[in-house]
């Protein structure tokens, strides 16, 4: 049997070339064996792996195919490391039937009703309910059933804008803005009898926040500030800082109970609204990497992914400490000269310059651990060698969230370590890792 076992499903390379060639490092130090999609473009740090402890598995391949796989190294612990969702999906169910096939039933039914529900919206939203942690207001069901169109107008009626949702959307895909009541009928007669969940719009500001389960235990990563819900454009496309230091209490603490609560192990994000009333409000969960991810790693000085690789090898006691710099994330031009490129990846606060991958917009990541810190360095050398300023939303970003830390709750200084925040909801003056025993 093979303790540990890391599935990365998605094109590698998306993880950034310094968080994959730090997992690929660390796994073959550890005698991981990685189940990867493809990359591309191919050659890189998997090619120095001994034969055996790298197998290529089509993004194609079906969920009773990587089940297979997954038999022939039969592993104790198996590390998820995918996206998108259609694929989180495919390899939830191949470790349930790896599992199962193994009589491991109880294991493999808790794993998979843990990606079930956090990969839909409507059953995220009850178990939020459950626990107290607050969603924006809405209704989730058949579209087509009469008391959820009927809940839909009064939320229209009461609000002025609702979003109605595919419950298992992912990256804005099914998902529509209605202002007008022909608006939303149109979007509730195109989903027919599927289910939808209807929400009323919240003005306020968005926020990521990464966390790390295992063995009913979980860890806080870091926080992303993504900008306002009115902003214009893809979140993808904006401006992502990562505040230096602790995550502010009230979201450390929803994002874990969620997390715990669904039974989940491994990475996980969680993306808020911040309303103008100050109340965070969970919009999903992605059991997952995650754009996130990208400058959460480069803040950290090591990738969620390295990091659930050791928890699962040693638990979360054995994770190496995080730098927890300020660190931000920006797309860039895709029209960029190589030279220009090249010039930035080696500017001053430039953690690293990511390019054009599966067809996505090149993206630099400025400072964390690799940069220095040297955030306003690194954009004043975005402005001058690629003529795009960031210096205003920079100070846009910190100053929410600034506000968003004293609004929300001032982090709990006595439980931050250079490692996380580990909250414990109800013990405010001890340091430890949130686990189900405080749920």
């Amino acid at each position: 049997m093979t303790e540990v076992l890391l599935l990365r499903s998605g094109n590698p390379r998306r993880l950034t070339e310094p968080a994959w060639r730090g997992t690929v490092d660390l796994c073959a130090e550890a005698g991981v064996p990685i189940l990867s999609t493809p990359p591309s473009p191919s050659g890189g740090p998997e090619d120095a792996l001994p034969p055996g402890q790298f197998t290529l598995v089509p993004e194609e391949a079906s969920a009773e195919e990587v089940a297979a796989l997954l038999a022939e190294h039969d592993p104790a612990r198996i590390v998820h490391c995918a996206d998108p969702d259609a694929l989180v999906r495919r390899d939830a169910a191949a470790a349930r039937s790896y599992r199962q096939a193994r009589g491991r039933v109880e294991e493999a039914e808790r794993a998979a009703a843990a990606f079930d529900t956090l990969l839909h919206k409507g059953l995220t939203r009850d178990l939020c309910a459950g626990l107290g942690i607050g969603t924006a207001e809405g209704v989730w069901g058949p579209a087509s059933d009469r008391a959820l169109r009927h809940r839909a107008a009064e939320l229209l009626t009461e609000h002025g804008r609702v979003v109605v949702k595919d419950p298992e959307g992912w990256a804005g895909r099914g998902q529509h803005t209605a202002v007008r009541p022909d608006e939303l009928t149109a979007a509730l007669d195109a989903a027919g009898d599927l289910p939808v969940v209807v929400e009323a719009f919240v003005r306020g500001e968005e926020v990521s926040v990464e966390v790390l389960l295992h063995n009913g235990q979980g860890l806080v990563l870091g926080w992303a500030v993504k900008g306002g819900t009115d902003e214009g454009g893809h979140p993808l496309h904006r401006l992502r800082l990562t505040p230096a230091g602790p995550v502010p209490a009230v979201l450390a603490d929803h994002a874990l109970r969620l997390c715990l609560a669904a039974g989940h192990e491994g990475i996980g994000e969680l993306d808020f609204v911040v309303g103008e009333d100050g109340r965070a409000r969970v919009l999903e969960c992605n059991p997952r990497v995650s754009a996130t991810s990208r400058a959460i790693a480069a803040a950290n000085g090591q990738s969620s992914t390295e990091l659930a690789v050791r928890a699962a090898l040693g638990g979360l006691a054995a994770l190496p400490d995080l730098a927890r710099l300020e660190s931000a994330d920006r797309v860039l031009p895709a029209d960029l000269s190589p030279e220009t490129f090249a010039a930035l990846a080696a500017a001053p606060g430039i953690a690293w310059v990511h390019p054009v991958t599966d067809g996505f917009q090149p993206r630099a990541l400025l400072g964390g651990l690799a940069g220095e810190g040297r955030v306003d360095e690194a954009v004043q050398q975005i402005a001058k060698l690629a003529g795009v300023d960031l210096a205003e939303p920079l100070e846009e970003r910190r100053a929410t969230a600034r506000r968003i830390a004293a609004v929300l709750d001032a982090p709990q200084e006595t439980l931050a370590t250079s490692k996380g925040l580990a909250y414990a909801p109800g013990d405010h003056g001890s340091a430890g890792r949130i686990g189900m025993g405080a749920l």
